[in-house]
């Protein structure tokens, strides 16, 4: 499958720029990340949008409009210093929701095409046609390769997909969805069968979004945990039972088999690991929808990251219960938080604590030296319904996006104050400097690269590292 994706702030800034009131045809050059899939294709992730004017876009020999050499020098030289893809978009007037390649645009691909991948250096090049609520194109690879896109896919408070409208949507009227179905119709329905939803964390907050996720009917769930279950789990943990206590089964397995019990033609995959490992972060980078329901800082900034690098949205979850010195509770609260692209980054939020981050990642010595007061470690309380309300909450706002529902202002945080029953909105912060979701050039926002998330690497690149230090010492040695 071939992919375009864009945030949903700069496609509406390429729609209005393309479906002028001239009702002419306009044009665009968008620069992407690369993503190759595992199952051939590629999704390219929109970084830039450079509006082009008239004069690089003029009208060409037989009327219709293409790109100056100018600004494809410009723009595809930006691409390879960059080193991202680069693609054509334009306007096609008067089309709604059907629309596809002209002969004129094929033969401009064929003419250019080939200059590019020289050019950029990329690993593809696309051409998009956008209608009013459609989109067609095709995808040049290095590798010899010429595919069609399969869609463009819009990401904001609604996962929207754009496509040539030459197929209907798939619909799904399964008995057991009966009653979901006459909420949002076969084809919302077909839209969860057909999607990928990644779970970090199968804990309490965790289990509860895998088993709704299961009664949903999403056709395939990956849940990341590396932990096992304990006793004191189980007044939280869905599906766990005294048996898995003593056994201590891994929390991934229990996930698994309460999938298989609610519906078995869902796919699940188990990843027994954690987000911070570039292994375990490869593993989710095809979701279509991301879920964070363990409160380290290390596993919010990956997730994040994640979210902005790949364009993939995210919604982390939270039950918190803060308590005076004198240990009289004071606050009891919990948090959903959708992350979407360049709105709702947890870094611009302040919500990666870089204190509690530095002393996840410290070794088990430093962490001795560093509690030279020796207080035990503060274990804060969890309970079940607490993690029920949060993940119901983030579940509601993946349910509406994924049908095409969502206001605009669901995509907000928000607390709940859970003794009040208040719920707030927080204040929407995005940093233009942010190293996730800025705009500056250092930014690794939509770039679609493994080794720019701030993962731990692989063992055999930690052993090549170890080796080379250890090289390096001896070198040193021999030297002096």
């Amino acid at each position: 499958m071939n992919e375009l994706r864009i945030g949903a702030v700069d496609h509406h800034r390429l729609h209005e720029h393309l479906f002028q009131p001239d009702r002419d045809e306009h044009g665009a050059l968008l620069l992407a990340g690369q993503q190759l899939r595992s199952d051939g294709g590629i999704n390219l992730t929109v970084r830039e949008v450079h509006l082009l004017s008239s004069a690089d876009f003029p009208p060409g020999v037989h009327g219709y409009r293409q790109l100056s050499a100018a600004s494809l020098a410009r723009v595809g030289n930006r691409a390879a210093d960059e080193k991202l893809a680069l693609v054509s978009a334009h306007s096609h007037p008067g089309s709604g929701t059907r629309t596809g390649l002209s002969h004129d645009d094929v033969a401009a691909h064929e003419a250019v095409f080939p200059h590019l991948l020289d050019i950029t250096g990329a690993d593809a090049v696309c051409g998009v046609a956008f209608g009013e609520s459609s989109a067609a194109g095709e995808v040049w690879r290095r590798d010899g390769h010429r595919g069609s896109l399969d869609h463009v896919r819009l990401v904001g408070a609604n996962l929207t997909f754009l496509t040539d409208g030459a197929t209907e949507p798939t619909r799904d009227s399964e008995a057991r969805f009966d009653r979901q179905i006459r909420l949002f119709g076969d084809q919302g329905q077909a839209r969860l069968r057909g999607m990928h939803v990644g779970v970090i964390g199968a804990g309490g907050g965790g289990s509860i979004l895998i088993e709704q996720l299961a009664h949903l009917g999403v056709g395939q769930i990956s849940v990341v945990d590396f932990d096992r279950v304990q006793t004191h789990n189980l007044s939280r943990i869905m599906g766990a039972g005294d048996r898995d206590a003593r056994k201590q089964t891994k929390k991934v397995d229990i996930a698994t088999r309460q999938v298989r019990r609610i519906d078995p033609q869902i796919r699940t995959n188990a990843i027994d690991g954690d987000i911070a490992d570039a292994r375990v972060a490869a593993a989710v980078l095809e979701c279509d929808y991301l879920f964070l329901a363990t409160d380290t800082a290390t596993a919010r900034l990956v997730a994040n990251a994640i979210a902005q690098t790949f364009l993939i949205p995210l919604i982390q979850i939270g039950a918190k219960v803060e308590s005076r010195p004198s240990g009289e509770i004071d606050q009891i609260y919990t948090a959903v938080r959708p992350v979407l692209p360049r709105r709702g980054c947890l870094a611009c939020a302040g919500l990666i604590d870089p204190q509690q981050l530095q002393r996840e990642t410290a070794t088990p010595e430093e962490r001795r030296n560093q509690n030279y007061l020796g207080t035990p470690e503060v274990i804060d309380p969890s309970v079940t319904t607490l993690n029920a309300a949060a993940a119901a909450g983030a579940l509601n706002v993946f349910l509406m996006s994924a049908i095409g529902q969502a206001d605009d202002d669901l995509a907000q945080h928000r607390i709940t104050l859970t003794r009040e029953g208040t719920s707030l909105a927080t204040r929407v912060v995005t940093r233009p400097d942010c190293r996730w979701c800025g705009g500056s050039d250092p930014s690794r926002f939509a770039r679609a690269d493994l080794q720019l998330l701030p993962c731990r690497p692989t063992v055999a690149a930690a052993r090549r590292v170890g080796t080379i230090q250890r090289l390096a010492q001896l070198a040193r040695r021999l030297r002096s």
